[in-house]
């Protein structure tokens, strides 16, 4: 009994390999039984495909010789790309998201408030340390329910002036009277840690431009959420001209 072993891996098997085939595993061997000198000669086991392999081939295929031979030829395609155990591929997805930073006031990035009448002391029953001074303060909030950046940023108060300023033309004692009229602007919203790398929990900002100065800075990461203007005219200690006090102060919200 003859046990006949095949072994093979994954790639396809042929029965004869295509000659000259670089990418064929190539089965060419056998075995011949030969005699001279009229006893027999042990059989050898030839290898590939020219020579003594080339004659054991023909030899096992011609029932009319008195050589006792066998031959097996065959292969299979070798594979195509390297054989690592294990195979992937990575997959890179990109997606691009424009910059942008945003403050929701209408269709107008310009708006006027009056105040209206800034109520003072009047009348000759008032006593000279009150008369044309002002009553209580006067006071603004201004309500967004959309503010924010999608990157890093700043949000700056700034003016011109520090004051409202009146336009009255007229001469008047400076020690008891004034023509300008300090103010305070202070920006809330929750922003975000600045330039961390990483997201982190929300901040509450208060953001205050005091009387006096014409500009104030909070830098942030990205953040979003709604934004309250709180503007408040204090009293003053002086006395106020007639006319009118006007001034104006800008909210930016830029990417840094």
């Amino acid at each position: 009994m003859k046990t006949i072993n095949l072994l093979a891996g994954v790639a396809a098997v042929a029965m004869i390999a295509t000659a000259g085939s670089a990418s064929a595993d190539v089965i060419n061997y056998g075995q011949h039984q030969n005699s001279f000198l009229g006893f027999p000669v042990p059989g050898t086991t030839n290898v590939g495909g020219g020579g003594a392999g080339t004659l054991n081939l023909a030899r096992a295929y011609n029932g009319g010789t008195n050589i006792s031979a066998w031959h097996a030829l065959g292969g299979s395609v070798e594979d195509i790309g390297g054989a690592e155990g294990k195979d992937g591929a990575t997959f890179t997805l990109k997606g691009t998201v424009s910059t942008d930073c945003a403050y929701y006031s209408g269709n107008n990035n310009t708006e006027t408030f009056e105040f209206g009448q800034l109520g003072i002391y009047a009348g000759d029953e008032t006593g000279p340390a009150a008369a044309f001074t002002m009553v209580a303060p006067a006071a603004l909030t201004i309500q967004t329910n959309l503010a924010g950046c999608n990157t890093n940023n700043s949000v700056t108060l700034s003016r011109a002036t520090a004051d409202l300023q009146n336009g009255n033309s007229s001469g008047f004692d400076q020690a008891v009277f004034q023509d300008t009229l300090p103010y305070r602007v202070t920006a809330r919203y929750t922003g975000s840690a600045y330039n961390t790398g990483n997201g982190t929990p929300g901040v509450q900002r208060n953001l205050v431009m005091e009387t006096g100065t014409v500009n104030a800075t909070e830098n942030n990461g990205a953040w979003k959420s709604p934004m309250s203007l709180d503007v408040v005219i204090p009293v003053t200690t002086r006395a106020l001209l007639a006319g009118e006090y006007s001034g104006s102060f800008t909210l930016e919200i830029k990417a840094i």
